[in-house]
């Protein structure tokens, strides 16, 4: 007996439609929810989960120098779930990997509001220290920090990319 979670020759278009698009219709929500949450400057339990990852990325990367340490946060917060892209790419598993690009996405779309702010400060920082901006310290360090905006921006589109791909995976053959 073939498995019904699989579409065949003798299941119905509308069936193996929606057995390839379903993950994808409910994604859209979910994408729409984040930008939503996004340009409205709202918090999310999702920015939650970003802060713990972005703290141990401090942590982890300390012994590389300063430059690593302080851009680490935000490095690990696209470096794992990247991860889970690339594992779940590699075993050609498409829901893994659709639901792997969302949350890269969500945390690209941390690391932009976190970027665009260096110059402002407006953000809380969990040390309620200004000084202790990671994006202030680094653009300010390179003598970039007028462009603030516009590595928010950077990371704003490859977030919104991260969010097409995921909902474009079934048509891509991985």
């Amino acid at each position: 007996m073939p498995d019904s979670a699989f579409p065949d020759s003798s299941a119905s278009p509308g069936r193996a439609w929606l057995h390839t698009w379903g993950l994808s219709l409910l994604l859209v929500p979910l994408c729409g929810y984040l930008l939503w949450a996004y340009a409205t400057g709202t918090y999310t339990v999702f920015d939650t989960a970003s802060l713990i990852i972005h703290e141990a990325g401090h942590v982890f990367f300390a012994p590389f120098g300063w430059t690593l340490r302080i851009l680490g946060g935000s490095l690990f917060q696209l470096i794992l779930p990247g991860l889970f892209v690339f594992s779940f790419l590699r075993h050609a598993y498409t829901p893994g990997t659709q639901l792997s690009l969302v949350w890269w996405g969500q945390n690209a779309l941390n690391v932009s509001t976190y970027a665009a702010d260096a110059q402002e400060r407006a953000l809380p920082l969990i040390t309620n220290d200004p000084a202790t901006h990671d994006w202030w310290q680094l653009l300010r360090a390179a003598d970039l920090l007028a462009y603030d905006d516009v590595v928010g921006a950077c990371f704003l589109a490859l977030a919104i990319l991260a969010f097409g791909l995921a909902l474009l995976v079934p048509r891509v053959p991985i």
